[in-house]
């Protein structure tokens, strides 16, 4: 008797795939991994941690935690590189970026993707933030003219906070956001070649805006926000990066004297407040990058 072959049953792909970038934060990067394995969409959830050459274990995580991924990096590059990274080998229709200091409450990844279900014209969908303390943390802002932008990359401070319209955003915070990776690969992901650190997602929810779909917010799917990491740079490195990235997105949405008329502008507001060293940073375009 020839007994048929048999295909073994298709493994189920993960509803969600959440990419963390770590570097140095293996304290606040246990407690995000803790708060996703409490989901209740914990057995459709692939889990990517991609550790840019951390030296306190970060790195490590999934020793304990089997169903973490680590992708480990020599050094830091920067979140849009290391971000394309996982997305790129994702398995997930749905991309979840998610900042280590960000704790989800067990149903908000549920609400998230009920949301993006329900709603067939958003690409993206973000939660309720608060602080440990129980206080709202406000994480929406319209999309920023060049003023606004040179100040929040010259102080790295975040972008003023605006209201939602209609439950919809221009912009958000990445601290956590879902976002369907069929868009994130129509635009052949995070643009890495003019962003390192900052303003690579300000790009994406232009584009979003741009392509007459939605940025919205899930008010019952909660999340708290726990304090700032350590910075994973200096200040004047980091603002230079951001000055990087902020003419990079004016080149792209403005033009290229737009971009130029920007760097200029960093370059003698840097230097007349005798921060010499990010003036010099301005001028050679210096990038968190060490590679570009």
């Amino acid at each position: 008797m020839v007994v048929p072959e048999t295909s073994p049953p298709e493994a189920v792909p993960p509803l969600i795939s959440a990419v963390i970038v770590s570097h140095n934060c293996r304290a606040e990067l246990e407690r995000c991994l803790d708060a996703l394995a409490r989901s209740t969409v914990f057995d459709r959830l692939e889990v990517l941690v991609v550790d840019a050459g951390s030296r306190d274990g970060s790195a490590e995580v999934d020793s304990a935690r089997p169903w973490v991924q680590v992708i480990r990096m020599p050094m830091y590059f920067g979140k849009t590189r290391a971000r394309n990274i996982a997305t790129r080998s994702a398995h997930a229709d749905l991309i979840l970026f998610l900042d280590p200091r960000v704790e989800v409450a067990p149903d908000c990844l549920e609400k998230l993707t009920a949301l993006l279900e329900q709603r067939s014209d958003a690409t993206a969908a973000f939660p309720s933030f608060r602080d440990p303390e129980g206080n709202t943390v406000e994480c929406a802002f319209q999309l920023p003219d060049p003023a606004t932008l040179r100040r929040a990359s010259l102080n790295l401070e975040p972008l003023p906070r605006a209201p939602l319209s209609g439950g919809a955003a221009e912009g958000v915070e990445d601290w956590a956001v879902l976002v369907r990776k069929t868009f994130l690969a129509g635009m052949n992901y995070l643009n890495e070649k003019r962003f390192s650190e900052h303003w690579a997602l300000l790009d994406v929810w232009r584009q979003i805006g741009g392509a007459g779909r939605r940025l919205v917010c899930a008010p019952d799917a909660a999340a708290v926000l726990h304090p700032p990491l350590r910075p994973v740079a200096g200040r004047e490195e980091l603002a230079s990066d951001a000055v990087a990235g902020a003419a990079a997105y004016l080149a792209k949405h403005g033009g290229f004297f737009a971009a130029l008329w920007f760097r200029i502008q960093c370059f003698f507001a840097a230097l007349f407040s005798l921060r010499l060293a990010l003036a010099w940073n301005i001028l050679q375009g210096r990038r968190l990058d060490p590679t570009q």
